[in-house]
């Protein structure tokens, strides 16, 4: 297993050790935040396809409204009527937070729905198609909402899902297998050094004790001659 290129001291083990440990905690954290951000992003594709349904048939019924007074007022008259028509339309953009990460929300709002034409030469086709265009667009908007916020949850997921492959299979295995070539290191060397220190013990008690053997060599004999020249007088 590879491992980092580092001296094998206490100080490199002792930061290893704090290094690993918020490499755990960001591990953690990164698979929370990924776990959310796979719920909202599958709650978002739900809604997706339910606003998309909703935007065809919008769409269609504003078309197929726009085509009938066509066909009933001609198109010269209906291109007239749409250049005549002023409308003040706003989309405001605010940002919301999934999981540390903002995403967009977009609201459209557009002036009160007043007629802009006379009512010569017109009819209720004209009123309705104006009406169901203005309800398409605020439909767009939510649509291009949930759009740009399903893209950028799966380019934060996609962000987050490698930097946990990182950490799991790179980083932490990494530090764990430095960490343990950094203990058996430590560990050899204390061996070495006690057995060293024991040879060394060794060494000096057997010196001290060849130092000791001529020492006692050299002490003079206590012999026991006075004692029998008091013998040979008391004769």
């Amino acid at each position: 297993m590879p491992r980092l290129n580092v001296a094998p001291t206490k100080s490199v083990q002792l930061s290893l050790r704090r290094d690993l440990e918020m490499a755990t905690e960001g591990y953690g954290l990164l698979e929370q935040k990924r776990e959310i951000l796979v719920m909202e992003l599958m709650r978002l594709l739900n809604r997706v396809s339910t606003v998309q349904q909703e935007y065809n048939q919008v769409r269609d019924a504003a078309y197929k409204t726009l085509r009938r007074a066509i066909a009933q007022n001609g198109y010269l008259h209906m291109r007239n009527f749409a250049s005549g028509i002023e409308y003040d339309h706003q989309v405001t953009v605010e940002t919301t937070v999934t999981a540390g990460f903002h995403t967009p929300h977009l609201t459209t709002s557009h002036s009160a729905l007043h007629s802009q034409f006379g009512f010569a030469g017109t009819d209720s086709l004209v009123d309705r198609t104006m009406q169901q265009f203005l309800q398409l667009l605020e439909v767009i908007a939510h649509v291009a909402e949930l759009e740009s916020t399903v893209m950028l949850l799966a380019r934060e997921l996609k962000k987050t899902q490698r930097r946990v492959n990182a950490l799991e299979h790179i980083f932490i295995p990494d530090y764990k297998a430095t960490l343990h070539y950094i203990a058996e290191s430590l560990e050899s060397k204390e061996l070495d050094s006690f057995f060293t220190s024991k040879m060394i013990k060794k060494k000096l008690e057997a010196a001290q004790h060849a130092q000791n053997v001529p020492e006692a060599a050299d002490e003079p004999q206590i012999t026991d001659q006075p004692t029998k020249n008091k013998e040979n007088t008391e004769r």
